[in-house]
């Protein structure tokens, strides 16, 4: 949070825990985050939303989705969350579930990256109908930047200057509590900054920009998945290891077998070669990840059984690497991360 406030320190920021935290465990970082000084929530969901009203953290939650179905709505109305509205149909279901609730709305507007939202040409008679619902405060405009993991890209002033155009025609129509940027917006793209700014990956201390680690840019990863050894192997020339005989002893070789696999969310196609530390020393992984445990070499480490590993994150191989390594994301790295791996929170 500390980096935020230096990024953007005359905005109000609404932290966006949608997907569990990012896999982290909403349960608890959102109570952290709270602590740190977090104007508001913002979730993908109703369920989201949900368990975040559960943990009473006395913020605004925001539904950046805003209603899925008409049977949403009232508890939407009763619950106060605020509702992002990106598509007509949704102000069907608030006229009809919601018409006199003191409902509290940002209208989205599609500036670019067309996935949800209003063209520019459209809120015209968006705003033109909620007139009739004059116990609605529309708070702001919001829209969502496509390409602020590339910071040099014109495209981000582009969508910029689309919202900043919506903001000089619509504003007078809202509360002025306009929001734009994300993560990567915060980081690097000040004229994106507008009353709402809504970090995600970085309140996790990943970096939102290939090539580069959170802590390359000032950030404390928070994640440190961790396991043990549980059993030890010992390989002779030529034995074969794991399923499918995929990996071949080249010499002698000492194996651990861990306890983490697949079925925890640890990536199958990471395979052989994988960056790991097994007591504080860096090796790697062996062979074929399976459901339930992976392979690490043990050769040069002085490690045994109970010996504690780091799959990734603080302490070990940092997730972006991994990331790069499977040609995805770290967003989608940490959400793979099952439930029955325990999360626990250590200060």
């Amino acid at each position: 949070m500390a980096v935020v406030r230096q990024h953007a320190p005359h905005a109000q920021v609404m932290a966006a825990v949608k997907a569990n935290a990012y896999g982290h465990d909403v349960a608890l970082c959102a109570p952290v985050l709270a602590e740190t000084g977090v104007d508001a929530f913002a979730v993908a969901s109703l369920e989201e939303a949900e368990t975040l009203h559960d943990l009473r953290l006395e913020r605004p939650v925001c539904l950046l989705g805003g209603p899925f179905d008409a049977e949403e709505v009232a508890v939407a109305a009763a619950r106060g969350y605020l509702l992002v509205i990106h598509e007509q149909r949704q102000l069907l279901w608030l006229a009809t579930h919601a018409a006199d609730a003191p409902l509290r709305l940002f209208i989205k507007v599609d500036t670019g990256m067309h996935r949800l939202g209003f063209a520019p040409d459209q809120l015209s008679a968006v705003f033109a109908g909620l007139q009739s619902h004059p116990c609605w405060q529309v708070l702001g405009l919001m829209s969502h930047l496509a390409r602020s993991d590339t910071p040099e890209d014109p495209f981000s002033r582009q969508q910029a200057g689309v919202f900043v155009a919506a903001i000089a025609h619509f504003g007078h129509c809202t509360a002025g509590q306009h929001t734009l940027a994300n993560s990567g917006g915060v980081l690097a793209l000040p004229f994106t900054h507008q009353h709402w700014v809504r970090p995600g990956l970085m309140l996790y201390g990943l970096s939102p920009f290939a090539g580069h680690s959170g802590t390359e840019i000032g950030l404390q990863p928070v994640l440190s998945w961790r396991s043990e050894v549980v059993a030890i192997r010992e390989l002779a020339p030529g034995d074969w290891l794991g399923y499918g005989a995929a990996w071949q002893a080249p010499a002698y070789c000492r194996v651990g077998v861990v306890a983490a696999g697949y079925g925890d969310g640890y990536p199958r196609h990471l395979g052989s070669g994988a960056p790991v530390t097994v007591a504080g020393q860096a090796t790697r992984t062996l062979a074929r990840v399976s459901m339930d445990m992976l392979f690490v070499d043990l050769t040069t480490v002085s490690a045994e059984i109970g010996a504690s590993v780091v799959l990734m994150g603080a302490g070990g191989p940092a997730l972006e690497s991994l990331a790069t390594r499977l040609d995805t994301i770290s967003y989608e790295l940490s959400c793979r991360m099952q439930m029955r791996v325990p999360r626990q929170l250590v200060s």
